[in-house]
């Protein structure tokens, strides 16, 4: 395992020219600076939330990008499996999810800990162990979406491509950029049937003591959860032979 992540981080971005590496690698920042700009130009420098835009956006994009690019999946070939003695194509699986977490939580890290030198004192959470648990929560969703993914990537092998584009209006759809419990009706309704807006909002809560949070529901959240991995171990180990 540990040589397929080593082998896969040096040969991820070969077929990219280097700034378009980089700039993939730091998308999620991309996004949140672009958004934060977009959102100061039209409405000014009132978050919807919080002290700072870029904390609040930052809270909301991060998770939805975990998720996103952990699930994709990864169908692997046999040929692939014959570099090294005793892998399997799981392994493969799971070498690129632990490299997406791995990636991400570094890029979070940058992020979090370059608003705090910065000066804005919100950004250390007053409470780690919610973000940590809303962090364990995205990573089951989308390990069970991994294995969704892979599934159906080995019966279609461009649904890879039709899942990173349709993923993308997703965020519109989970509370990135609204704060749920303020949201008017029907958007906070459609936002509760979202699993991932539940993980934003005790992400949030990690950071702010008295976000609203009444939308929240564990129990919803934890049986999507159990339910993914549950479907993706099943539809995994019926899947055709790569």
């Amino acid at each position: 395992m540990t040589s397929l992540i080593v082998r896969d981080f040096g040969v991820r971005f070969r077929n990219f020219h280097p700034a378009i590496g980089i700039l993939l690698f730091i998308e999620p920042i991309v996004v949140i600076a672009t958004v934060a700009g977009l959102r100061i130009y039209l409405f000014g420098k009132e978050p919807p939330f919080g002290p700072s835009v870029l904390l609040f956006m930052g809270t909301g994009v991060f998770p939805f990008y975990v998720f996103r690019r952990c699930a994709r999946g990864v169908r692997s070939l046999k040929s692939r499996a014959a570099e090294y003695y005793f892998v399997r194509p799981f392994d493969f699986l799971l070498s690129r999810f632990l490299i997406q977490v791995i990636q991400n939580f570094i890029l979070m890290t940058i992020f979090f800990l370059g608003l705090y030198i910065y000066g804005i004192r919100e950004a250390a959470p007053w409470s780690p162990d919610m973000c940590l648990i809303s962090l364990f929560a995205i990573t089951c969703l989308s390990l069970g979406m991994a294995l969704i993914n892979s599934s159906i990537q080995s019966y279609f092998p461009g649904w890879g491509k039709i899942y990173a584009f349709l993923s993308r209006p997703m965020m519109m759809f989970s509370g990135a950029f609204k704060t749920v419990d303020l949201s008017p009706e029907p958007m906070r309704t459609i936002y509760s049937w979202n699993p991932l807006s539940h993980v934003i909002e005790l992400f949030r809560l990690g950071f702010y003591p008295n976000y609203p949070h009444a939308s929240f529901d564990a129990i919803y959240l934890t049986k999507w959860c159990i339910g993914t991995i549950f479907v993706g171990i099943l539809l995994y180990n019926n899947k055709a032979k790569d």
